[in-house]
């Protein structure tokens, strides 16, 4: 296992929790969390930085009007 700080975490400040739901929901949604992560984690730190504590719903939220841009 690779060691030291994840560079999403650097960028976005996103624990692997919220991480692990982003990528599950593009999973569900058979959405490429590759291809969507950048989309999803700019608009998840913006969102952050105004709110602090986001909910699972606020994340979700957050992951459902991204791929629906992209439908």
């Amino acid at each position: 296992m690779a060691k030291g700080i994840d560079q999403k975490f650097v960028h976005y400040g996103i624990r692997k929790d919220d991480l692990a739901m982003i990528e599950a929901i593009c999973t569900a949604e058979d959405i490429d969390f590759n291809w969507l992560s950048e989309d999803i984690l700019k608009a998840y730190h913006t969102k952050k930085v105004d709110v602090i504590e986001m909910s699972d719903s606020d994340t979700e939220e957050i992951i459902r009007s991204a791929i629906q841009k992209i439908r």
